[in-house]
């Protein structure tokens, strides 16, 4: 026997449908889950960033330090060598 499928179907009858407050619901929560995760990710992160900013901060501190120090050095030298005070 050929059976004959009409070619309307109701809601119910198709498989693997989502009806549309379910759908809602299941997309406002993945909206909902997606912000938390982002927040507490750029949350996370923060004191990352501020690590490697401070740590920057210290090493180009340290880096005009040394350069000011060795300036400081050639000049003391050329102060020791051009006053009299200091020739003997």
């Amino acid at each position: 026997m050929l059976k004959i499928l009409p070619l309307m179907r109701s809601a119910q009858d198709r498989p693997g449908r989502i009806r549309p407050l379910v759908a809602t619901l299941a997309l406002v929560c993945t909206a909902v889950g997606a912000v938390v995760v982002i927040g507490f990710t750029t949350l996370a992160l923060v004191p990352l960033l501020l690590t490697v900013g401070v740590v920057g901060a210290w090493l180009l501190a340290l880096l005009l330090l040394g350069w000011a120090g060795i300036e400081g050095l050639a000049a003391l030298e050329r102060w020791f060598e051009s006053d009299s005070r200091f020739q003997r």
